[in-house]
């Protein structure tokens, strides 16, 4: 129920910010109510249709340099959490591997995903950071052991 009330202001508000960005419109009562309910940031974004400029998703040569999972390692029965086709449903499945995390994806969703977020759609991983896991911390120097400070 909570979040039905919740979809409904949001589409209302949208409605609003519509109005207010519609040319013909030069409404000051709207633009005042606006400013008193919503935070200047949203405002911002909503004006804007939700365009940043951030680059939210992944770049193009990021998406093509997913590894690709050998057809002997996919596991057929298992499904592509975005499209629920199963994998071994396609005689030639393109299987992409998200880096971190590990999870499996057909190469079409996953790529359409990333063209617009840079995270796993299932645990939200961050996929295009580098990741230091093979750093071998035992035979790091700390500075205290540098006798530099004393």
């Amino acid at each position: 129920m909570e979040s039905t009330d919740r979809r409904n202001m949001r589409t209302q508000f949208q409605a609003l910010f519509d109005t207010l960005r519609d040319p013909q419109s030069n409404s000051y009562l709207l633009e005042l109510f606006a400013s008193m309910i919503v935070s200047p940031e949203l405002q911002e974004e909503w004006l804007n249709g939700g365009d940043s400029n951030k680059v939210k998703g992944c770049s193009q040569e990021f998406i093509d340099s997913l590894p690709r999972v050998p057809r002997s390692e996919i596991p057929l029965k298992e499904s592509c959490p975005i499209c629920y086709e199963k994998f071994g449903d396609d005689e030639y499945p393109l299987v992409a591997e998200l880096p971190h995390c590990h999870h499996y994806f057909d190469v079409q969703c996953i790529s359409l995903w990333l063209s617009k977020h840079a995270t796993c759609p299932l645990c939200r991983d961050v996929v295009n950071q580098k990741t230091f896991d093979n750093i071998d911390l035992s035979k790091a120097e700390l500075e205290e052991d540098w006798g530099m400070y004393s």
